[in-house]
């Protein structure tokens, strides 16, 4: 009789668990999420620019052209604190802007091949030099400069000794086991490669994917980290001076248009067969309160690309067709929502600000209305 009454208690045990359980994850998924105006701010300035960066000490936000090489900085009002064009001569000159943002609260440009100079007020304060020879071939849509301890971290450039041949798929296998992040030792200035995709990345096969573009986020210890052209992230634990791969976390993306790898042996053809169509992008990680917001476009497939007819100068058919919108995750890396649409004139999300709110910039060309001057959007992520 004991070990019937035993037995009984233990299943009313289990059906208890699994009922919480349940109706936990029934409270999970009928959250409804959505991305809400609560406030918007002019900048005097009759020009367009996007915003970049945001500095949470001095709570600045800071705008830039799609060149990079003219920027401002504005308060949480809008005023404009600083207004700077880069020198193309002279001792301080930025000869090619492939990155912007801020750093320690200085507006940051990477400036190949003399590194990462930094400003205040316009002028020049100092710069991280790269110690080796190396060859860089994009912009980087997000600075990705930090420091922690003695050390500062920014994504590595190529070294210089990497052959490119954009037609040979072993490029493309040396280039996707390089490391991405490298740190650099302020006292000494030895550098380390301190994080690389893991070895169960898709990427390490035997195909060719194109070129990755890094965009990652530091959440205290842990670094999210997107390549770009694929619907995941992958999740770092930072270990002393090192990254170690934790997980790699897939975004749920209903009608994502997937790019079409080739194999090692057709790697001329990787950019002719994706012409065709325009690839679903995952562009940031952002953090707002308890929730991670994975930034991305869906794409175009080849039939509503050739619907939109040849391309226009400024490229706003084609936004207005692919905007931006938002996954919602959990700090436990739980999917919540996807497809969670951003203002549609709102230009790519880079930004949260100190009260957890989204800005966004908006793009003149794809508002109803005319404005004097450039428009910050506040958004805050609403949670039903």
């Amino acid at each position: 009789m004991k070990i019937i009454f035993s037995r009984l208690v233990l299943v009313l045990l289990l059906f208890s668990f699994f009922s919480c359980d349940q109706k936990s994850d029934r409270s999970i998924s009928e959250k409804s999420f959505s991305l809400e105006i609560i406030d918007s701010m002019q900048v005097d300035y009759l020009g367009e620019m996007m915003l970049l960066d945001y500095d949470p000490k001095a709570d600045k936000y800071l705008l830039a052209t799609d060149a990079y090489y003219e920027y401002l900085e504005v308060n949480a009002e809008g005023k404009i604190l600083n207004h700077n064009k880069f020198s193309q001569d002279g001792v301080d000159a930025v000869e090619q802007a492939l990155g912007l943002g801020y750093y320690n609260g200085d507006v940051t440009v990477f400036n190949p091949p003399n590194g990462y100079y930094r400003f205040q007020d316009s002028s020049k304060i100092g710069e991280i030099t790269i110690p080796y020879s190396y060859q860089v071939f994009m912009m980087y849509p997000k600075l990705g400069v930090f420091e922690s301890g003695n050390k500062i971290y920014y994504p590595k450039p190529w070294p210089e000794t990497l052959a490119i041949n954009m037609g040979e798929g072993e490029f493309y296998q040396e280039l996707y086991r390089l490391p991405i992040i490298e740190s650099q030792d302020k006292t000494t200035g030895d550098t380390l490669g301190v994080l690389r995709l893991p070895e169960t990345s898709d990427l390490l096969g035997d195909q060719v994917h194109g070129f990755p573009i890094p965009v990652y986020t530091l959440d205290q210890d842990k670094l999210l980290m997107s390549m770009w052209f694929e619907p995941r992230f992958y999740v770092y634990n930072k270990k002393g001076d090192q990254f170690e791969y934790d997980r790699t976390v897939e975004v749920d993306i209903p009608d994502w248009v997937p790019y079409t790898p080739v194999p090692v042996d057709k790697a001329e053809q990787f950019f002719v067969e994706n012409g065709k169509k325009r690839t679903g992008i995952l562009t940031n990680i952002l953090i707002s309160g308890d929730y991670y917001i994975a930034v991305y476009n869906k794409g175009l497939t080849e039939e509503e690309m050739n619907e939109l007819g040849p391309p226009t100068k400024d490229g706003l058919a084609a936004r207005k067709r692919n905007p931006n919108y938002a996954a919602i995750f959990d700090k436990d890396f739980n999917q919540l929502a996807t497809n969670v649409p951003f203002p549609i004139s709102s230009n790519d999300p880079n930004v949260v600000n100190k009260d957890g709110e989204l800005v966004v910039s908006k793009i003149a060309g794809m508002s109803e209305t005319e404005d004097d001057g450039i428009v910050l959007y506040k958004l805050r992520l609403k949670v039903e």
